[in-house]
């Protein structure tokens, strides 16, 4: 059930927060008004209220937060891709760093040794 009504909830959401859901919403406030219209200030801004703000902004802050979001996950894979293409490259590096530090022991060991046999010819 709980995978049915996240299906649900994905599908609805995906739904109400495009343009083409702002237009039906938009048309099913206004086709009304040329029926039966408000006949004094107040009915007219109870109906702006209850029709416009409450109908028809739903599906733009739901488009809005939608792009939003996709502005935000874009930004996250950008920093994503760099911060991986900056690991890779620190441990390229570190790779070097350990085949230096190998080298340089090396070195240290063939002088330490070198310096031993010239003080015991000496």
């Amino acid at each position: 059930m709980k995978r049915f009504n996240d299906w649900l909830g994905n599908k609805l959401a995906l739904f109400l927060s495009t343009m083409g859901c702002f237009y039906l919403i938009f048309a099913l406030v206004i086709v009304p008004l040329f029926f039966q219209h408000p006949n004094d200030l107040v009915t007219w801004v109870q109906y702006i209220v209850q029709s416009i703000f409450q109908g028809v902004a739903l599906p733009i802050l739901g488009y809005v937060a939608m792009k939003a979001g996709e502005n935000q996950e874009r930004l996250l894979n950008e920093t994503h891709d760099i911060v991986m293409e900056e690991l890779a490259l620190v441990k390229e590096e570190l790779k070097l760093a350990r085949e230096e530090r190998t080298a340089l022991q090396e070195l240290i060991e063939e002088l330490h040794q070198h310096h031993i046999r010239n003080k015991f010819q000496s």
